[in-house]
C-alpha cells in the first residue's frame, strides 16, 4: 500500500464527514425529508458525475479519484445511517419504510447514472 494515498484517502475522509455532520444544519428542520435520503442522493449523484467524467476520458488522475470518490463522497453518503433508519421507520410505519427505501436505492441508482450520463455526454 502506498502510504501517500491512504493519507489522500484520510483528508478526503475527513472532508466528507465533516460535510456529512454539517449538512443537517444547514436544512430546514422540517422539510419532510430525512437528512440522509437527501446526503445519499447528492452523493450518488456527485459520484456518477466524478465517474462519467473518467469515462468520457477526462485526465482525472488516481490521487483525484480517491480524494474525491473514496475519501470524501465514501465519508459523505451513509449506508450504515440508512439501514438503520429504514429499520426504525419499519418498526413505526411500514408504509414510510418502503417509500424511504425505495426513494433511497432507486433514487440514488438514478442519480449516479444521470450523473454519469450528463458528464460522459458533456466531455465527449
Amino acid at each position: 500500500m502506498d502510504v501517500r494515498l491512504i493519507g489522500i484517502v484520510a483528508i478526503g475522509g475527513a472532508l466528507g464527514a465533516v460535510l456529512r455532520y454539517s449538512i443537517p444544519s444547514l436544512l430546514p428542520v422540517n422539510y419532510g425529508l430525512s437528512n440522509t435520503i437527501i446526503i445519499n442522493l447528492i452523493g450518488s449523484l456527485l459520484l456518477g458525475i466524478l465517474f462519467g467524467a473518467i469515462s468520457a476520458g477526462l485526465d482525472i488522475g488516481e490521487e483525484t479519484t480517491l480524494l474525491i470518490g473514496t475519501g470524501i463522497l465514501g465519508a459523505f453518503t451513509t449506508m450504515s445511517t440508512f439501514a438503520l433508519e429504514s429499520i426504525e421507520l419499519l418498526r413505526e410505519n411500514e408504509l414510510m419504510a418502503v417509500m424511504y427505501i425505495f426513494i433511497s436505492v432507486f433514487g440514488s441508482i438514478f442519480l449516479a447514472f444521470l450523473g454519469y450520463s450528463i458528464m460522459d455526454n458533456l466531455v465527449q
